[in-house]
């Protein structure tokens, strides 16, 4: 990498830890674990004009001398650059996402608790430093909120919600470990709970009252298609494209559900699976289960370097994520960190609920899904993919993340590993496609929503109709989908590019094709772009760059 764009670089990262100290935590750079950061309109407009000088000065380093490294880097600093000052400028997120206030006070906290990098006695201090600031947080959420949409206030309220209960009930057991900091987090913590309680009625009326819509446009949409992702289709091409996904992944579900009961169809046949489910206190203990299985699958049928020190560990969802993760999700170790040990949250059965609407609730972790969900968030997928991308000697490849490729990558896991044999009767064959089929609705849901022809209720009735979600989970995917335009449709764009990627890559290595060789290349490259991966495999020219 060139010198200049290093210093840059190390600048940007520099910036990133000073402007967000719970970005620093998520990062492993623990300067300022106690704080929280300013969330003041002053505050972050400067954010956002620091980030525009950055970018100023990227665009004038003479590059066309560098390598091909270097100039890979340049890019994907620039799309981040240019991701934080959309958001800012355009998704007006400070003003927009409520959100924004709420989770970052709950999961710099939570980080606090969750992540090893110093003794607990240290980190708890930490986490009553932060509790202490979490009032002014939430003030300053409602100094600057506004033109609100219903969907993200409702989304913000539930996670202060939930806050509550974090509060109360982490708090009294990190106490009993912590006796000389107990009194302090009691009464930071009775503070902080009753800024979540007031800010969460405060959003909840405010979800009542808005008629602001949530949409970004189809031409921001495009937009992030284009200058984030590094795609060439608009979202005509990407409609298309999740509709005839969808209509094709249904003709193989119907095949595959002949092989089961030639008398049923496949939705039939999905809902008998459906009932096949742990009990709700073993949920967790199964994920586990098959998180080692697939381990050890990858491992000794020699698929892809499993990095050294790497751990896993299989836990709860904490309470102010679950409304927005209905099955499960992955929290990686930072990238600067030296214990490289990620977390795989599974969210627990709602106990408010009622028994029926419970069951409902397990149907989303039937037996032969839960070994698919597995490798795709812990191997080979997501914690494989981030451990190893933890570890690139390049600085920015490090903090970016490309959803295309990330999301695209375990995605792709799910059917490589139905391939090498990780499962092979009809039954777990018919839950791989259902998990397709949800991933290619996304594509047709985020895109509708986005382009204003679709609202969240709509959103949620597709979700049940083309891709058998539950009602109560199909609502938490779409308030999420909401607020994270061309998120959703990451999956199944990424999976198509890096099987092209792969075809091509097997083509130029003609007999000599390994598949270990092919994943190694692809992860050593660290959180890149797909189209960017062509280019650093030598499988498309360099004139992006």
């Amino acid at each position: 990498m060139s010198a200049a764009l290093e210093k840059l670089v190390d600048r940007y990262v520099a910036e990133l830890a000073e402007d967000s100290p719970v970005a620093a935590t998520f990062m492993g750079i623990h300067e300022r674990d106690g704080e929280l950061g300013e969330f003041g309109a002053d505050a972050l407009e400067g954010e956002n004009a620091r980030r525009k000088k950055l970018l100023a000065e990227l665009e004038l380093l003479p590059l066309d001398e560098a390598s091909l490294d270097a100039r890979i880097d340049a890019v994907i600093l620039r799309t981040a650059l240019k991701e934080s000052i959309f958001e800012h400028e355009v998704l007006r997120s400070y003003e927009r996402s409520p959100g924004r206030y709420v989770f970052a006070g709950l999961s710099g906290c939570n980080m606090l608790l969750i992540r090893r990098f110093a003794p607990l006695e240290e980190r708890a201090r930490y986490l009553l430093s932060r509790l202490r600031q979490i009032p002014g947080v939430l003030l300053e959420m409602r100094r600057n909120v506004k033109d609100v949409p219903a969907v993200f206030a409702t989304v913000a309220a539930e996670g202060a919600r939930g806050g509550v209960v974090f509060v109360e009930s982490v708090l009294p057991k990190l106490g009993e470990e912590v006796p000389s900091l107990a009194a302090d987090l009691e009464k930071a913590g009775a503070a902080a709970a009753a800024g979540f309680d007031e800010a969460a009625s405060y959003l909840e009326k405010l979800a009542t009252e808005s008629q602001a819509p949530f949409h970004v446009g189809t031409e921001a949409y495009e937009w992030m298609l284009r200058e984030l992702h590094l795609l060439d289709f608009d979202s005509e091409e990407l409609l298309a494209a999740g509709h005839g996904i969808i209509a094709h992944t249904k003709l193989s579900l119907e095949e595959v559900a002949r092989e089961i009961d030639p008398g049923k169809d496949w939705l039939e046949v999905l809902e008998d699976l459906k009932r096949e489910h742990p009990g709700k206190g073993d949920l967790r203990k199964r994920y586990a289960s098959e998180m080692a299985r697939a381990r050890d699958f990858v491992r000794e049928n020699d698929l892809v370097s499993i990095p050294e020190g790497e751990t896993l560990e299989v836990i709860d969802t904490p309470v102010f994520f679950r409304s927005l993760l209905p099955y499960a999700a992955y929290m990686p170790a930072g990238p600067f960190d030296d214990e490289q040990r990620g977390f795989f949250y599974v969210t627990p059965v709602d106990e408010a609920l009622s028994p029926e609407e419970q069951e409902r609730q397990l149907r989303g972790h039937g037996v032969h899904t839960i070994p698919v969900i597995a490798l795709h968030e812990g191997y080979p997928g997501h914690h494989l993919q981030i451990s190893r991308a933890n570890r690139v000697p390049h600085t920015i490849r490090r903090i970016t993340w490309s959803t295309v490729y990330g999301e695209g990558w375990a995605l792709y896991c799910e059917e490589m590993m139905r391939d090498a044999g990780f499962y092979t009767n009809a039954p777990a064959r018919l839950c791989q496609l259902k998990e397709s089929l949800w991933r290619a609705a996304r594509i047709v849901v985020d895109a509708s929503l986005q382009r204003g022809e679709m609202t969240i209720d709509d959103a949620i009735e597709f979700m049940m109709r083309e891709a058998t979600l539950e009602r109560v989970n199909a609502t938490g995917e779409v308030k999420r989908y909401a607020g994270s335009p061309t998120q959703p449709s990451s999956y199944m764009i990424g999976k198509r590019a890096i099987l092209d990627i792969r075809r091509r890559f097997e083509e130029q290595a003609g007999s000599d094709f390994d598949l270990k060789t092919f994943h190694d290349r692809l992860l050593g490259l660290g959180n890149i772009q797909p189209a960017l991966a062509e280019v650093a495999l030598g499988l498309a020219g360099d004139e992006r760059l």
